[in-house]
């Protein structure tokens, strides 16, 4: 998967054979509120389209290097998600819950 992606690795740090693909680093926040919009098409943030259009690369190469992707594994464009532990969101990682309840009682 590395050699696949070595050239996404800015957005798609893959770990084994999971591919997370990072959304940008900013969503483009207006000072009044609300988010900077596509000027050809004022429905769409600006941060959502990027992080789509990395998506759809990422994808691509994935395609035409003969890679699959479990549809029912693939979450797209979500606030938050659970990976290895670890809880990441767009202000950061923060640890799993669930997982610090069980160290914390351990035996």
């Amino acid at each position: 998967m590395a050699f696949l992606l070595q050239d996404e690795i800015e957005v798609a740090p893959n770990f084994v054979d999971d591919v997370p693909i990072l959304g940008p680093k900013t969503r483009y926040e207006l000072k009044g509120g609300g988010y900077e919009v596509l000027e050809d098409n004022p429905g769409i943030r600006r941060f959502i389209w990027e992080h789509f259009v990395d998506v759809n690369r990422v994808l691509h190469r994935l395609k035409h290097a003969g890679a699959t992707a479990s549809a029912k594994k693939l979450l797209i464009g979500v606030p938050e998600l659970k990976i290895t532990g670890t809880v990441c969101t767009y202000e950061g990682r923060l640890p799993d819950t669930t997982k610090v309840g069980k160290i914390q009682t351990w035996p």
